[in-house]
């Protein structure tokens, strides 16, 4: 009964080798489960005993198989696949962007741009973006948040609160310095 581990034990196994042990552990398999099954027809007690003590001994072979194997996979293929704690897109101190993707076999992939590289990338999806849209019939223009079409509010006093210009007007204080302020009727358009 094998019980050394897996070929190329602490490095990442390769497909075949990862193959060939799943085939050898569901031979194990196998042949426990037909040795039981044939030793519950015996027809004598020497012959049971001999087929359990076979069975027991595949049984054995099973567990130790899928313990090598579940380890080799794990540590080939990590658990724990979440969600980043940011955003898919993210700014580097350095000024870098990063974008976090994952393959078609789901491992992750970590691509870094600088700066002007991201800005193109970033306008290149969006082109292809608007293209994919159109071409399916759907116009950009549902897609995008609307504008605002009114001047920005941009009112802001250097009046104190309670200062002289305050004192001096009736009604409501003047806002806060740096508060801005809306105009009047001033509103987003869908």
């Amino acid at each position: 009964m094998p019980t050394e581990p897996m070929p190329g034990a602490g490095a990442t196994p390769t497909a075949e080798e990862l193959l060939t042990s799943i085939n050898e552990l569901c031979e194990a398999y196998a042949l426990a489960r037909s040795t039981r099954a044939l030793a519950q027809h015996a027809e004598t007690p020497a012959e049971y005993d001999n087929l359990t003590a076979r069975a027991e001994h595949w049984e054995l072979s099973v567990r130790t198989r899928f313990d090598a194997l579940a380890d080799t996979v794990e540590a080939a293929f990590p658990r724990g696949a979440r969600i980043e704690a940011f955003l898919p897109v993210r700014v580097l101190p350095n000024g870098h962007v990063e974008i976090h993707a994952r393959d078609q076999h789901t491992r992750p992939v970590v691509l870094a741009l600088s700066g002007p590289e991201a800005v193109t990338v970033g306008v290149h999806l969006t082109a292809y973006a608007a293209i994919g849209l159109d071409r399916t019939g759907t116009k950009v223009d549902r897609v995008l948040p609307p504008m605002i079409t009114d001047p920005p509010p941009a009112t802001t006093t250097d009046a104190r609160p309670g200062g002289p210009a305050a004192l001096m007007t009736a009604g409501p204080a003047a806002p806060a310095r740096g508060v801005a302020t809306a105009p009047a009727g001033h509103r987003r358009h869908a």
